[in-house]
């Protein structure tokens, strides 16, 4: 706590203070920095950090003030005019209450700034005798409010694929945490931000229509604060990452990226006679619904849909397209075509920017011999 502090006597010789131990009775009795939240400094932006005190002196409490925050062992001094930039006012007749402001501007910090932000007064009692009160000093530590930590702010994006999402599906999603270098600077001057790799990221969900985020797993970043994982989509809803706060950095989160759960379809197939003669008349029918919800636990019939007609013949592998039919108002299918191979029928739906893709089961459809 080596700081060297000048008074002037009588006679004009310069002295320097005593050990702060010895400093008369100043003293303080309550201390709020910030309201007592976390500085959280950014890249460019500066900080107003408020400062409220109680000191406490025999004499009725200070004649002057210098109050400055120290930061990463620097003083930051408060707003205001040299040994006026604390608004002192008596509540009793030895305590006096004491409100100012601090600016941290992240151009003035150094990375190693980040960690416990302390208070210290300097300056003459109202007996003339000269103080100073650090709350850093060893008699502050059980004093709530003696310190708050100066983080650095972190910036979290997201993104998850695909959009929307088929139910049981399997989901990417990506992201990036970073904070600044305060001793990194670009060309406007503020300071370069940087991955923050290494560092415990948790995913988080929330479903469509609640209010509440809950974890999934949690990502270690990677090289240059990188995160991607995968995860199973199971409902609609917004996906985000969030970040706990450490010693030197804030707490954050994305925002939340919204990805749809596309509705389960069902389609059904039944291709008559069966058999049927070379050449003949084949009569196809078939439905396609479509799930209510997410749970798909009930359907109901999706209408004017596109839907493929395919044959695949006995003995090979791949489906060819023989029409498309358009659904019912009822999601009902119905049309004839010409038997001229045994083989499987099937109705294939492509889906919608809402309703997942689906293929009915083949119909196997023998010729008459």
């Amino acid at each position: 706590m080596a700081l060297t502090l000048a008074a002037v006597t009588a006679g004009g010789l310069l002295l320097a203070p005593p050990a702060h131990a010895d400093y008369n009775d100043t003293a303080f009795t309550s201390v709020t920095i910030n309201e007592g939240k976390p500085i959280v400094v950014g890249s460019k932006d500066p900080v107003t950090v408020p400062v409220a005190v109680k000191i406490e002196d025999s004499s009725g409490g200070p004649l002057t003030t210098d109050a400055s925050l120290v930061i990463g062992g620097h003083r930051h001094f408060l707003e205001g005019e040299t040994d006026r930039n604390l608004d002192c006012v008596r509540t009793t007749s030895t305590v006096s209450s004491c409100t100012g402001t601090a600016i941290v501007s992240p151009g003035l910090l150094y990375n190693s700034s980040a960690g416990s932000v302390y208070l210290q007064v300097t300056g003459f009692d109202r007996g003339g005798t000269q103080y100073r009160v650090t709350t850093s000093y060893p008699e502050y530590a059980h004093l709530p409010g003696a310190s708050v930590p100066l983080l650095k702010k972190t910036t979290l994006t997201g993104d998850a694929t695909p959009e929307p999402a088929r139910k049981g599906g399997t989901l990417t999603v990506t992201g990036k945490i970073t904070r600044p270098d305060w001793q990194s600077r670009d060309a406007t001057g503020a300071a370069v931000s940087v991955g923050y790799a290494g560092q415990p990221v948790k995913l988080q969900f929330k479903k469509s229509g609640t209010t509440t985020y809950k974890t999934v797993k949690t990502v270690t970043s990677g090289s240059g604060g990188k995160l991607r994982t995968t995860t199973t989509a199971n409902s609609s809803g917004a996906w985000r990452w969030s970040f706990a706060q450490d010693g030197t950095s804030a707490a954050g989160v994305s925002a939340g990226d919204g990805v749809t759960l596309l509705k389960v379809a069902k389609l059904t197939v039944n291709a008559t006679p069966e058999p049927v003669a070379k050449n003949g008349r084949l009569t196809v029918q078939g439905r396609l619904t479509r799930a209510t919800t997410d749970a798909a636990t009930a359907f109901t019939g999706h209408g004017k849909q596109p839907v493929k007609l395919q044959f695949k013949k006995s003995g090979t592998t791949t489906y060819t397209t023989v029409k498309t039919v358009t659904t019912d108002a009822s999601g009902n299918l119905r049309t004839t075509t010409t038997a001229k191979s045994a083989g499987y029928w099937r109705w294939s739906y492509a889906g919608s920017s809402t309703v997942a893709s689906v293929n009915a089961a083949g119909d196997h459809v023998a010729l008459k011999k």
